[in-house]
């Protein structure tokens, strides 16, 4: 989105909005109503104040006020949001597609809020940053209003752009005396993992193919048996995997890491020996058998793709992950049950030769299941911790650079020249 606004700023210095039809500037209008409404949901996620009725200007904080004036930019619009064609469909026209793209950024973005950039789940250095973000945005979009208003014979322009384009000034200044915390970028919406149906893939592709079908399935919870299936199924990819990328040296590293996890599959198979439990389906059992026998028919030659060692890498960590999550919520549900005996005779047995009893107990009886604490110790879902992109803050630093000189050549310009078109 910052790069298509700067592209756009670019533009409107170098006076390329000519040539542009009612038509093509009803739907930049339309745009336009997606990025504002962006701006709002990014002020409100940051800086959640529920009502402003009542409020004046002199009473307002810098975020309320920019709050305050986007909402009452938006009312003033008379385009709507744009639909899917219009979103989806590259327009002929270079400024027009531009607009486009940064509207299709903009609806993209709005999954964030509610999968991760809600005020609860940031600190307040990440507020400030999204909050930054969207007042600069502000800045962007009032600046090519007033441009867009003196080339433009059919544009709408913002109601009291003055108003909304100090209160973007004043809020980002605010919210730049707190330090960033980029790492913001790294949380939103994630598209979730998808079934990958269809014939079988050839080479590794097919085990990224059935590995990312045991993900998928491995949304509902197997059943015991099946539990212990998944379990040696990524004992064998694991061990196998390492094999294969010993051969090449730039699989040195995913080696060693493989050749770990097949140990500790090993345990988890041996620890789950004794493991019952009926609730749940045998689906993500059969898509890890699939993987293990693909797998093993791959023989450790010729060179494999970096991109599908990384990928395989990254499915083994969303695995892990989900299933320390089912085991930890079967313990606690007690839908996973685990077989100890007792010390006295079961009489009742046929035969001559009579076993011992035998009982069924949920995990968390003991605080210190050899279960549950391997899974803890080598399934550990905690997330790497998140550093900063090099990227966000270039790209954001550039933004603002466009921003700035946009405001720069506009103040520079004499009020009594004529717009260039």
């Amino acid at each position: 989105m910052r790069s298509e606004l700067a592209t756009l700023l670019q533009l409107a210095r170098n006076h390329h909005t000519n040539g542009l039809t009612p038509g093509d500037v009803e739907q930049i209008a339309a745009f336009r109503t997606s990025l504002t409404l962006w701006c709002q949901q990014a002020v409100r996620a940051s800086n959640p104040i529920v009502d402003l009725g009542g409020t004046t200007p002199r009473s307002r904080g810098p975020a309320e006020e920019l709050r305050h004036r986007l909402d009452q930019a938006r009312t003033g619009y008379t385009t709507g949001l744009p639909d899917l064609d219009q979103l989806a469909t590259p327009h002929p026209q270079h400024v027009v597609d531009t607009w486009r793209r940064a509207a299709k950024a903009a609806v993209l973005g709005e999954h964030d809020f509610p999968a991760g950039l809600s005020y609860d789940q940031m600190s307040d250095e990440q507020a400030m940053t999204v909050l930054k973000d969207a007042a600069e945005i502000t800045r962007a979009l009032t600046g090519l209003d007033r441009h867009y208003t003196t080339t433009i014979p059919s544009w709408e322009p913002i109601t009291d752009a003055n108003l909304l384009g100090r209160a973007a000034v004043v809020c980002a200044a605010h919210a730049g005396y707190t330090p960033p915390d980029y790492r913001i970028d790294h949380k939103g919406w994630r598209p979730p993992v998808q079934l990958a149906d269809g014939p079988a893939l050839p080479g590794l592709t097919g085990v990224l193919q059935a590995q990312n079908n045991l993900l998928f399935h491995l949304q509902h919870q197997p059943d015991g048996y099946s539990l212990r299936l998944i379990l040696d199924s990524q004992r064998i990819v694991s061990r196998h995997a390492a094999t294969l990328a010993q051969h090449d040296s730039r699989g040195a590293g995913f080696a060693d890491r493989w050749a770990e996890r097949a140990r500790t599959y090993t345990l988890l198979v041996d620890q789950t020996r004794n493991l019952r439990g009926l609730v749940g389906h045998g689906h993500a059992a059969a898509e890890g058998a699939i993987a293990a026998a693909r797998i093993q028919k791959l023989q450790p030659t010729g060179l494999i793709e970096i991109q599908a060692l990384r990928h395989l890498d990254a499915l083994f960590t969303h695995i892990d992950r989900r299933l320390h999550d089912v085991i930890v919520a079967g313990a606690r549900d007690r839908s996973y049950l685990m077989r100890v005996t007792i010390p006295r005779i079961d009489l009742t047995a046929p035969g001559a030769v009579k076993a011992p009893r035998a009982r069924h107990v949920p995990l968390d009886v003991r605080p210190d299941s050899p279960l549950l604490m391997a899974v803890a110790n080598r399934l550990d879902p905690r997330p790497t911790p998140l550093t900063r992109s090099p990227r966000g803050v270039t790209e954001r630093r550039a933004f603002i650079d466009a921003v700035d000189s946009t405001e720069t050549s506009r103040r520079s310009v004499p009020a009594s020249s004529p717009p260039r078109l």
